[in-house]
């Protein structure tokens, strides 16, 4: 589970480990996968943490060695790390939207290419990508983390197809505004936080375990004819124009 250390990782990490899994935490802070890591043994649950860039190729194979050898086998990847910067698109600079994409797309690619070979072991194993509600509905100044979580469901939808005769699902969910540290900086702001609740059919802002559920049911046996599909999470704020 990458970007395990805090938001919805933290949450999906903890509800996977509630329900019986070993989790392999993963975070490129490797303090905060430590301190998932110790919430979700405190809890009863078992897991390793691993300090991973997930943009970087060679780390994130070093990191599927580890995988290997502490667990022997890996039934289930969620690529959830992602960054969002916002920036006006004229004024972002080419290090910037490099840095988006490096980790909110290639590091989904790095992290399923180097788990292929120990996901095929098992059948009805599991992919799940962390897009957003970015994928349609759009905000000024996150063109590079719209257009990455675009991509990521794109992806989604054609590893699919292919990895299906492999026994591989792949799907994704697509979170709106849930109460992280991300979306930290605009919900501190209180008229925008009740614009967004008022917006939403359900009236509230969403939790990461809203979004975690969701992500333990596409990873979970309940889903296993389920393939290529993306589950907007969001109270239904998607439904209504801004």
């Amino acid at each position: 589970m990458t970007g395990a250390g805090a938001g919805i990782g933290r949450s999906t990490a903890l509800l996977f480990a509630a329900e019986g899994a070993q989790v392999a935490v993963v975070d490129i802070d490797g303090a905060r996968a430590k301190q998932t890591l110790r919430l979700l043994e405190e809890q009863g649950g078992a897991g390793c943490a691993f300090a991973t860039d997930v943009s970087s190729a060679a780390q994130v194979a070093q990191l599927m060695e580890e995988v290997h050898r502490q667990f022997k086998s890996l039934h289930v990847l969620v690529n959830n790390a992602g960054i969002a910067l916002r920036r006006s698109f004229e004024n972002f600079t080419e290090e910037e939207w490099n840095r988006v994409w490096s980790i909110n797309l290639q590091g989904a690619i790095l992290c399923t290419q180097k788990a292929l070979p120990l996901l095929t072991r098992q059948p009805n194993s599991k992919v799940v990508n962390i897009a957003s509600i970015e994928i349609a509905r759009h905000a000024r100044k996150l063109s590079a983390y719209a257009a990455s979580k675009g991509a990521l469901a794109s992806l989604s939808q054609s590893l699919a197809l292919e990895l299906a005769p492999r026994g591989v699902h792949v799907n994704y969910v697509c979170p709106g505004f849930i109460r992280t540290e991300m979306t930290e900086a605009y919900l501190t702001r209180w008229l925008f936080r009740k614009y967004v609740e008022r917006r939403t059919p359900l009236g509230r802002l969403g939790e990461p375990n809203d979004v975690a559920r969701v992500v333990l049911f596409l990873a979970s046996s309940d889903s296993d004819f389920i393939t290529g599909e993306g589950i907007i999470v969001d109270g239904g704020l998607t439904l209504q124009a801004f």
